[in-house]
């Protein structure tokens, strides 16, 4: 006897009941293409989006570069003293009348540090129509002789050669090996830097009656210095130079008192630091 829920097909086996309802579908067969088309339209369309894009961004740009609105009409220099603005708009290749946007800042920024008397320079835009130039001179030190004649730093930096127009007003160094400084540029440097704090320790010292009119390096690096009209002679030596500046106003003064005219003042023994020499006219 057949259990009640179970159906015999005619001509088949028997198989549970609702058993045929619940068979699944047979899914559709892939075909290809099936899902790559609305990807490649989504890639179409991102495209098309992209290339709109950049039209309206190149269209943008044209319009701003040739737009009289961007035109340059103010350049402002700040920081010249030795340097005119005129001469330095010329070196940078800076104009009124062109585009803001189409000035090369980095060019010119270049071309102005090409400038010796130039140790900075910052440009920058002002919209719609400005630019800004500052720049940072070098602060003049003194003469230095060596073959040919140059303009150092403050810092002791040899910049520039000596020309026409250029201030005149500086300590002089002499003494300095050209060899030497070519070899040993920054020794140089130390040693004009050491030359400029001397000649201004001399002026805070009680000798300023006689101007300062050079200062010599010695073969050994000491100094002296040569004062006033006559050229007196005040060999230093090296440090403590406060120490024998004050003792060689001492002996000036008494030198004066006496009526004594003296060619030279010897306070370079180190060795003697207490010994003074004096060569007399």
């Amino acid at each position: 006897m057949m259990p009640p829920n179970v159906r015999v097909p005619k001509g088949g086996a028997a198989e549970p009941a609702g058993l045929s309802a619940g068979r699944a579908t047979p899914a559709k067969p892939w075909t290809p293409g099936g899902r790559i088309l609305p990807v490649l339209r989504a890639i179409a369309g991102g495209a098309l989006v992209v290339s709109l894009s950049s039209a309206v961004a190149w269209a943008i740009r044209d319009h701003v570069i040739h737009s009289s609105r961007f035109a340059v009409t103010d350049i402002r220099v700040t920081g010249a003293h030795q340097r005119t603005e005129e001469a330095l708009l010329v070196e940078a290749g800076l104009s009124k009348g062109v585009n803001v946007f189409s000035v090369d800042l980095d060019g010119a920024h270049a071309r102005l540090l090409s400038d010796p008397w130039i140790s900075g320079a910052a440009l920058t835009r002002r919209l719609p129509g400005t630019l800004l130039v500052q720049v940072t001179e070098r602060e003049l030190g003194a003469v230095v002789v060596l073959r040919e004649t140059y303009l150092a730093s403050r810092e002791g930096e040899i910049f520039k050669r000596f020309e026409l127009g250029d201030p005149t007003d500086l300590p002089v160094v002499t003494g300095l090996d050209p060899d030497s400084v070519a070899e040993d540029r920054e020794g140089a440097q130390a040693t004009i830097r050491r030359a400029l704090d001397l000649a201004a320790e001399y002026e805070r010292s009680p000798l300023p009656a006689r101007l300062l009119e050079e200062i010599h390096v010695t073969a050994d690096g000491g100094f002296t210095l040569v004062l006033g009209k006559e050229g007196l002679l005040l060999a230093l030596g090296g440090p403590p130079f406060r120490r024998k500046l004050e003792e060689a106003a001492k002996v000036s003064a008494e030198l004066d008192r006496r009526g004594t005219h003296a060619e030279a003042i010897m306070l370079d023994d180190d060795a003697r630091p207490d010994r003074v020499v004096v060569r007399t006219r």
